[in-house]
């Protein structure tokens, strides 16, 4: 709980935490990739790796940049990662232990600027002041979803998807109403002619995790689950000095994430599961009371 002067003034205790905070050097992508290469470099395990990862950083900077800052950023948080991708047959990324008894997998995967800008219909980079209208790019995050999802399933372990990026707007385009817009669709606001009050409803053309499916007993048309192997999505915002992340679960996953493993990031869930086309709800968990994205300022490999 925070201590309060009078007036609301902060405590000498927390004026010096915060000052420690501002002094701190501040660590930059570039940073975190140097340090992250030397990590894979001089680790004798990872040489096939590293020759991968070269090749990467040379092919496409921004994937090896995302893999780096995810990497560090769950150093950083005690999940305790290590290299799981085989260089000869691929997978997931990371297998991360958050205790001695758990562990997740974690595959990321970097959005490019250009086709964000182009779905969104926002600048390439961000030159000043502004303000205009912008499309949010929920088919572009389906799309990750599902081109990652095989490689999650088939084993016995919780499979994270990390959507990273680092484009100049991506904070607009993966925050939490991307978040839920990913979950359950783009919302429908119907308009009954016989006088009754409009309603919201989605198709869940877009969504993640589940579809439209067949009618039940009672004529309600059910929600059947889909992507099953992705257990949560993070969305991940690479800043300068800094990465935010917000998550999903999926309400019926081949496997259950702990979001408590990782309780720093709030989390979008339904409300009630299995779901009928007739409610949907949907809730934050965890994260800071406010359910802001979680800011995660980038730390260097120990």
């Amino acid at each position: 709980m925070r201590s309060v002067c009078p007036f609301g003034a902060p405590t000498t205790l927390e004026t010096g935490v915060e000052l420690m905070r501002q002094s701190a050097p501040r660590v930059s992508v570039n940073e975190i990739v140097e340090v992250y290469w030397r990590f894979l470099s001089r680790n004798k395990q990872y040489a096939q790796h590293f020759e991968q990862y070269k090749k990467r950083y040379q092919s496409d900077q921004k994937a090896a940049e995302a893999e780096a800052v995810v990497f560090s950023l769950l150093r950083a948080e005690k999940q305790n990662p290590d290299i799981f991708e085989d260089p000869g047959t691929g997978g997931p990324d990371f297998l991360c232990h958050p205790s001695s008894t758990d562990s997740f997998l974690v595959e990321v995967t970097s959005l490019d600027s250009d086709s964000m800008s182009k779905k969104s219909d926002l600048p390439r980079t961000m030159t000043g002041a502004g303000g205009g209208a912008f499309g949010l790019i929920t088919e572009k995050l389906l799309s990750s979803a599902k081109n990652k999802a095989r490689q999650l399933g088939g084993r016995s372990l919780p499979g994270v998807l990390a959507i990273v990026s680092d484009y100049d707007f991506a904070g607009l385009l993966m925050d939490r109403m991307a978040a839920q817009y990913l979950m359950t669709s783009s919302p429908q606001i119907n308009v009954p002619l016989d006088g009754r009050p409009e309603y919201v409803t989605t198709d869940f053309a877009h969504a993640a995790f589940c579809s439209l499916g067949l009618l039940d007993a009672s004529g309600n048309q059910m929600i059947t689950p889909r992507r099953q192997s992705i257990s949560a999505i993070l969305l991940i915002t690479i800043h300068p000095n800094e990465s935010r992340v917000v998550g999903l679960l999926h309400p019926e996953p081949a496997i259950a994430f702990d979001p408590n493993w990782f309780p720093k990031v709030p989390y979008l869930r339904f409300t009630h599961w299995p779901l009928t086309s007739g409610k949907v709800e949907t809730e934050w968990i965890l994260g800071d009371v406010e359910h802001r994205d979680a800011a995660f300022e980038h730390r260097l490999i120990r």
